[in-house]
């Protein structure tokens, strides 16, 4: 019995430090891999961005990039009638999201590509990702959603379209979520 103590308490400490190493390392290889790092969007915008998106019960809004869903289950708040979907890649924010709108029917959370997701629904698209992914993801945009169709991007211009509308935001506290560029398709 005393040497058995021991070894279960060896054999777990190991456990937990292979699940550490494990965990950080995928961790590391989701923040590299994808076109945005999870950096929630600040509350106190948050409902500034769903104003000027301008929904009306009809709507139909994507989130590409969604993290935590945190803009998606605001908007159902707001505008109850709405139907509103998020994709995501990344596993751990996919899981917040998921956990965070379970009570929300309204509100569908996709674990998948943006690049490749099938958007032609949206009568309203939110982005926030790199210029680099925005400007990237803006071809597909336009193959796929119909004329009408309302862009809203934090911070990051779409470099191949005018914008309809430039909208500062109130963030008193951050650095980020500072502008909304508003296109319509």
């Amino acid at each position: 019995m005393v040497i058995i103590i021991p070894f279960l308490i060896s054999c777990l400490i190991l456990f937990v430090l292979i699940a550490f190493v494990f965990l950080a390392f995928f961790k590391i290889t989701e923040i590299l891999s994808t076109d945005a790092p999870f950096i929630p969007t600040s509350t106190e915008v948050i409902d500034n961005i769903i104003e000027n998106i301008q929904l009306t019960k009809n709507s139909v809004l994507y989130d590409l990039g969604c993290g935590d869903a945190r803009i998606l289950k605001r908007a159902v708040e707001l505008e109850p009638y709405i139907n509103v979907v998020g994709i995501e890649i990344a596993f751990i924010p996919y899981l917040l999201a998921k956990f965070y709108t379970r009570k929300h029917k309204r509100i569908k959370i996709r674990r998948e590509n943006i690049f490749e997701a099938n958007i032609s629904d949206a009568t309203h698209i939110f982005l926030y990702l790199y210029p680099k992914a925005v400007n990237k993801l803006i071809e597909n945009i336009k193959k796929q959603c119909v004329p009408g169709t309302r862009i809203i991007s934090c911070d990051f211009e779409i470099k191949s379209c005018k914008p309809t509308s430039v909208v500062n935001l109130k963030n008193k506290h951050s650095k980020l979520c500072r502008k909304l560029f508003i296109y319509t398709l």
